[in-house]
């Protein structure tokens, strides 16, 4: 029995509703499934929390953005009888493009029925200091980044592009912007050695699970979303004009070989700023903190990807 929960306002090819086309593939599949039709935040989180809970084995189908996926894991029993698929029918669709899957819902369904194996993925836990928690699927950070999201959240400017097919264009205009406005911040980061290490004139610092934020963005191109490890990546002491050029090296991940910028591997990162900075996971902005702590989450997400 596959449980598919499903936004009620997305839509794919010729304005159908995804519901529609996921129900009509399943029944030519002849695959049992029970439909849920999310409308509002949290909906997802709490439908996954009580199916994945529940005795035996079950399978869990999550459609819509990045947004919602990350609801998803925070809201999951992550162990070995649970089965847990994404597909994509957002924006962004970065989770899609990290586990390897297409980002076409239709192609990745047809995908995800045909394989005949299972894969192991990570999944992170940000803990927000004195107190707090949230999980993410692929990617999380303060600073430039995260103001972003802050940005194109509180504009509406997404929402309003979406409805012509150019929400990207929502990240491209705020991220040009915040080159210029965003306040660079002091950080000091301790990863597995425990040696502390400070920066100042800190432009981002991101903790990813895999390799792409932002629609497609590879901002951490050697991350690797089953090896048990966060990657990161981070940026200081670049003038603003540096950054603006260096912004198109980001879709490649070829920024990462600029002067000035840093990234490393670890199962935990400590991370204390001199003042209080915006964090997000997945692209939702989750707090304002001077003090967090990234780890890779308990368990793997079993994940049908392949043939």
């Amino acid at each position: 029995m596959i449980h598919l929960i499903v936004n009620a306002n997305a839509r794919v090819g010729r304005n159908r509703k995804v519901s529609s086309v996921l129900s009509d593939l399943l029944t030519a599949y002849r695959k049992e499934f029970t439909l849920y039709e999310v409308r509002r935040t949290g909906e997802t989180k709490e439908l996954c929390r009580q199916i994945s809970n529940r005795p035996g084995e079950k399978t869990i189908w999550v459609v819509g953005g990045d947004g919602t996926a990350s609801e998803a894991i925070n809201g999951l029993h992550v162990d070995d009888t649970l089965h847990f698929a994404y597909l994509p029918a957002g924006s962004g669709n970065d989770l899609a493009r990290g586990i390897g899957l297409p980002t076409s819902l239709e192609q990745a369904a047809e995908e995800i029925l045909l394989a005949k194996r299972e894969k192991a993925f990570d999944y992170g836990v940000m803990e927000l200091h004195p107190g707090g928690q949230a999980r993410f699927a692929g990617s999380s950070g303060m600073g430039y980044d995260a103001k972003v999201c802050v940005e194109v959240n509180a504009s509406g400017l997404k929402k309003r592009l979406n409805k012509i097919g150019l929400g990207k264009l929502a990240y491209f205009l705020v991220a040009v912007k915040q080159v210029f406005v965003n306040p660079r911040f002091q950080v000091t980061v301790t990863a597995d050695d425990g040696t502390p290490r400070t920066y100042s004139d800190c432009i981002f610092l991101c903790m990813m699970n895999h390799k792409y934020e932002g629609g497609g963005l590879k901002m951490a191109p050697t991350a690797n979303p089953c090896d048990g490890k966060i990657t990161v990546t981070l940026a200081h002491g670049m003038r603003p004009l540096r950054v603006l050029f260096a912004l198109p090296r980001i879709k490649s991940g070829s920024y990462i070989k600029l002067k000035k910028v840093e990234t490393f591997d670890c199962k935990k990162l400590d991370v204390i700023t001199d003042r209080k900075q915006y964090v997000h996971t997945d692209g939702e902005v989750v707090a304002e903190v001077r003090h967090l702590t990234v780890r890779v989450g308990d368990g793997k997400l079993h994940t049908a990807v392949g043939q």
